[in-house]
């Protein structure tokens, strides 16, 4: 399941591929789920890495509804305000150089939520059906 939301990650960057990534901003290929840019890799002496994008997958519990679009998040000054009763925050790692991606498993991501893993897989793979290549 990683593995798919890790390539709707992949495509979803190509397509952007001539801008910078803006924090918050929803690159996603996808309607049903937003995909967006979270920052960059820093290191000890807060130096950020470009090569190393964070970015936050989240999928809502109706994305594999029909017609369902994924809705905007309330922003405040220095995040999203996430819906944990309704969404899980699944975060992707891509080193851009390379196409490599990392992260936590689907189930660690659905922990922080109401939403069961279960719903969330099949909510992967209706999308995965509809959305392959």
């Amino acid at each position: 399941m990683e593995k798919i939301i890790e390539e709707w990650v992949l495509r979803s960057i190509s397509r952007n591929v001539d801008d910078l990534p803006e924090v918050g901003e929803n690159i996603s290929i996808i309607p049903e789920i937003k995909i967006a840019f979270d920052g960059y890799q820093e290191d000890d002496d807060g130096i950020e890495d470009l090569n190393e994008q964070s970015f936050a997958v989240y999928i809502h519990q109706c994305s594999g509804d029909e017609n369902f679009i994924f809705p905007e998040h309330e922003k405040t000054a220095w995040s999203v305000v996430q819906r944990p009763a309704e969404e899980i925050c699944h975060f992707v790692w891509v080193s851009v150089d390379s196409g490599e991606c990392a992260g936590p498993s689907v189930q660690d991501s659905a922990s922080n939520s109401s939403i069961e893993s279960a719903l969330i897989e099949e909510i992967v793979k209706t999308l995965a059906s509809k959305y392959s290549g």
